[in-house]
């Protein structure tokens, strides 16, 4: 029977090409959902190592990433989630890349205290907040940091500890990072992102470390 559906497709060059196109995307979207759902479990595992609570796991991870929250959240947190997002369909794949929304991982905490300093940066450019002339974006101050030649900002009396740990951050996880935002006009307070491409899961216990460090810092 199989040879006879060969036999049969051979006769029809492109019902064939479009039959092995069809096959490739299957096989692909089987593999990298499985991929996807075998190191999406390796960062809860890894998350759930980073504090003393529980993971509570609102979306189990999956083809198209995982959706969890730490509880109880870490001091000094009153909330802290964290997503990972993905794409399983391989049609998706190019356009993600093309927009820059590879596979990523984003931590969005809600602080207990009133935020007291500010920082903000966005890989490759100066957050439009910043820069904007509304409101108190006078108040922002334009700061770089040199060794790497990234342009940030800061708000407050006393940003010197979120600066402290924000070049920490880059240190440890500047390939990665793509956004850092401290902001007490918002909610929530706290967004870290990072593209997840090479990131070893045993780094997100100091990540979570350091992102509770600058939430303390904030509010200092």
């Amino acid at each position: 029977m199989a040879e006879q559906a060969l036999q049969w497709l051979s006769f029809q060059p492109r019902l064939l090409v479009v039959t092995v196109i069809l096959g490739i995307l299957v096989v692909s979207w089987i593999s990298t959902a499985l991929y996807n759902g075998r190191r999406g479990w390796s960062f809860v595992t890894m998350l759930q190592e980073s504090t003393r609570g529980q993971v509570l796991v609102e979306r189990a991870p999956g083809a198209g990433g995982f959706f969890i929250l730490l509880t109880p959240p870490p001091e000094p947190f009153r909330r802290i989630a964290i997503t990972f997002h993905t794409a399983a369909n391989p049609l998706v794949w190019p356009w993600r890349w093309l927009v820059g929304q590879p596979p990523r991982l984003v931590i969005q905490a809600t602080l207990l205290e009133r935020l007291r300093s500010e920082l903000i940066w966005e890989r490759g450019r100066i957050p439009a907040k910043a820069l904007s002339r509304r409101g108190n974006a006078a108040l922002w101050v334009q700061r770089r940091l040199d060794f790497l030649n990234y342009e940030y900002a800061t708000r407050g009396s006393n940003p010197n500890g979120l600066i402290h740990h924000f070049a920490d951050l880059q240190t440890r996880f500047g390939p990665a990072l793509y956004k850092v935002a401290v902001q007490g006009d918002i909610v929530p307070e706290i967004e870290v992102g990072l593209r997840t491409a090479g990131l070893n899961p045993e780094e997100l216990p100091p990540l979570i470390t350091t992102i509770r460090a600058l939430g303390r810092d904030a509010s200092l």
